[in-house]
């Protein structure tokens, strides 16, 4: 299906960095065929000499549209926190030109016009989705448990009219998200998204909309079933258009699995989203490009120090006690004297990985020592001392909230 959108008085944006150009040029490619309009993506990397397919969507480089203090955010935040930190912002700056803004991760890909999504801007300053609307199984162990980490709504996808109650929404956020853009989960922190739970208390004129068409992904197949028409069209459950797809953590090696992430129904055969899946994987290969092979260029320090997630927390930590106007990616200003002082440079250049639920079994000795460790300290201060131990712990785990820890 091929639909121009009347309303033309809009704009579609995106955000990533270099490698992850091909989902975006992905949805680029939808976005023309479904609205007729270019998708804006915004490059979160450092400028660099590259080619980039200017007749299909507007490549906007970060450097070039004067964030305030935009090196220390991208040195304070690590990829995914910066690129998600900006998003209210960009939506303000954009509202300076177009009435409404349709925001999608560069991992979605349309299937639909967008004329749903403006309909709902009609009516309503804001427009967001659920994570999903049918509550998951009582038999699962972590059930909804998700949802109360990362958030109710799943930012992949907003919308904002240029109203009065839209650019309050937008300013809050946005203050919110450059100062508190972190993923800790444990202080309540999920980047730009666990904000927007608390959003609808704030703004009567923000929709949560139940169009079970938008936003369709791995986190909510357990209540949509996905079915073509004979004229090829897409619907969900029988009755919603496929607005757009939500790939996230999209699973190559085995797209049948649709996502890399556990899910609650990642190992049921789902045939149908197969074709979805199968399309998708080929549309990446064949938006493969040179830039997408470039290492994210605000992972370095000017000498080609690598920046470790622990060095970018300490930073968080002490950056109001450091000189305005400073440059954190200068190897040999106050922030690399600083990392030098307190071993924060990593002796091996290797990118940092992360460790989840998935790799406990990797570390089976490791927990066995730290858990004899608990033990005797456990039966050294009592069962008492012990829980304001373990939760002295937890407060211990962010260390931009512990500026003692390091040496200026």
């Amino acid at each position: 299906m091929t639909a121009n959108t009347p309303d033309q008085n809009y704009s579609i944006f995106t955000v990533c960095n270099l490698a992850y150009l091909p989902k975006a040029l992905i949805l680029a490619e939808s976005v023309k065929k479904f609205t007729n309009t270019k998708l804006k993506i915004y490059i979160i990397d450092r400028k660099i000499e590259v080619t980039l397919n200017e007749s299909l969507a507007e490549f906007i480089w970060i450097e070039h549209i004067n964030v305030p203090n935009l090196y220390e955010l991208a040195f304070k935040y690590d990829i995914t926190e910066f690129s998600t930190s900006l998003k209210p912002w960009i939506t303000l700056k954009l509202l300076n030109t177009f009435e409404k803004i349709i925001f999608l991760d560069p991992d979605t890909c349309l299937y639909h016009s967008v004329e749903p999504i403006l309909k709902d801007l009609n009516e309503h300053s804001v427009v967001l989705t659920p994570h999903y609307t049918i509550p998951q199984s009582d038999l699962l162990p972590d059930s909804d448990i998700g949802m109360m980490r990362f958030g109710s709504f799943n930012l992949g996808f907003y919308a904002v009219r240029n109203s009065e109650q839209g650019l309050y929404f937008l300013r809050w956020w946005n203050d919110r998200c450059l100062r508190f853009c972190y993923f800790e989960t444990q202080f309540g922190l999920s980047t730009d998204q666990k904000w927007i739970s608390i959003a609808p208390c704030f703004f009567k004129d923000l929709y949560i909309s139940f169009n079970l068409g938008y936003n369709v992904a791995f986190w909510n197949l357990h209540e949509r079933a996905l079915t073509q028409t004979i004229e090829g069209n897409f619907l969900i459950n029988g009755q919603y258009p496929l607005i757009f797809f939500h790939f996230s953590s999209f699973n190559d090696s085995n797209p049948e699995l649709l996502s890399k992430r556990p899910f609650s129904c990642k190992y049921e055969k789902r045939d149908d989203f197969l074709k979805l899946s199968l399309d998708y994987k080929n549309a990446q290969h064949q938006n493969q490009c040179e830039a997408s092979s470039i290492k994210y260029g605000f992972d370095y320090m000017s000498d080609r120090t690598y920046i470790s997630p622990t060095l970018r927390r300490a930073y968080a930590a002490i950056i109001d006690d450091l000189p305005s106007g400073h440059d954190p990616f200068d190897s040999k200003g106050v922030v690399g004297i600083f990392a030098r002082k307190n071993h924060l440079i990593s002796k091996k250049e290797l990118p940092y990985v992360s460790s989840n639920t998935n790799n406990i079994a990797q570390h089976t000795w490791k927990f066995k020592i730290i858990n004899l460790m608990l033990r005797l300290i456990l039966r050294f201060i009592g069962p008492n001392n012990f829980m304001n131990f373990s939760r002295l712990l937890v407060y211990l785990s962010s260390y931009r909230l512990n500026k003692d820890l390091w040496k200026l």
